[in-house]
């Protein structure tokens, strides 16, 4: 059961450390898809015990917040100073960590109910038709996804309301439920597991359209698993897969599928967009977020999951994409 007990101030000031890390020479990081530049990455940390654990990430629309869940069932909002030439220089030290509400709008007392996972926009129309806005949060072992909405920008305040999911969906592996949530453009929303239920390396996806689920499979192929989703363009979706069975064997990759390609009852096969590989600096990677710039630029943002160990560390990476390269 969740605590009676609740905190007097939720969400707290904390206190964020960043430093840069990884290679000097950032623009001269070859990279697997010569259309995308690295611009930089930021090691994160905080002194309160709640900070780590972080499983997905939103990027504002101006590049200049950012907002991340963790698998303990707290957010965080902070701020991302950029150097004069636009690499990733730091986040500012005054920050709001939360923590994530239920419907009954009480906190968390046991991470079995506070597992998030992933997080998104919530799509202009709510699945009744009504105008909808605020934010999207999918849990895993009880597979659910919240819809918060405070009224505020990048903001997890308040207590949600619970979105149907498919059945399909809701009976995933315990470890093994939506990890990737993306509002696409066409306002529709994609979600995306992490594992199936069966053995031939399938993970199972739904769309919301019109206010009804469709259900398909995402093809897995070399143990990788899908942890995140960002749009690429109108028509493409990037996927962030990640890779772990065990010391030295740590892959993170970033795919695409096709929205045309997402339909009822049907497999898509992802195609590989670029490996992360050294020197840039790699971690469990778990989150991804796009934001488009005027001038047809995509950044593309990826945060790792520390998993509360000294082990690991909270990493914020950004890449470039000339948009006008990919046609």
């Amino acid at each position: 059961m969740d605590s009676p007990t609740q905190p007097e101030i939720n969400p707290v000031r904390t206190t964020l450390v960043s430093e840069q890390v990884g290679p000097e020479e950032i623009k001269n990081i070859n990279m697997s898809n010569p259309s995308l530049k690295y611009r930089g990455t930021l090691l994160i940390s905080s002194p309160h015990p709640a900070f780590g654990g972080f499983s997905d990430l939103l990027i504002s629309e101006d590049r200049t917040t950012f907002l991340t869940v963790s698998d303990m069932g707290f957010w965080l909002k902070g701020k991302i100073n950029y150097t004069r030439s636009g690499d990733l220089k730091s986040v500012s030290r005054e920050a709001e960590l939360g923590q994530l509400l239920n419907t009954e709008g009480k906190t968390f007392s046991i991470k079995y109910n506070a597992d998030a996972e992933g997080l998104c926009r919530a799509p202009k129309l709510n699945h009744d038709g009504t105008p909808g806005s605020g934010y999207l949060v999918s849990f895993e072992r009880v597979h659910r996804i919240n819809h918060y909405n405070s009224g505020q920008s990048m903001d997890l305040s308040g207590r949600p309301k619970t979105v149907a999911i498919p059945e399909k969906i809701r009976n995933s592996p315990l470890n093994g439920g939506i990890e990737s949530m993306l509002r696409l453009p066409d306002e529709t929303l994609l979600i995306l597991t992490e594992d199936g239920n069966s053995t031939d390396d399938i993970s199972l996806g739904a769309l919301l359209e019109n206010g009804e689920w469709l259900t398909f499979k995402y093809q897995r192929n070399s143990d990788f698993r899908p942890t995140s989703a960002a749009n690429l363009d109108e028509g493409r979706i990037l996927i962030l897969e990640r890779r772990y069975k065990g010391p030295g064997t740590l892959g993170i990759r970033i795919n695409t599928i096709e929205r045309d390609k997402i339909k009822q009852g049907k497999t898509v096969f992802p195609k590989l967009f670029c490996d992360i590989t050294s020197p840039i600096p790699r971690d469990n990677y778990e989150g991804m977020d796009t934001v488009i710039g005027g001038d047809g630029t995509l950044w593309i943002y990826i945060i790792s999951d520390d998993n509360f160990s000294p082990a690991q560390h909270t990493l914020l990476t950004m890449f470039e994409l000339d948009l006008s390269a990919q046609n």
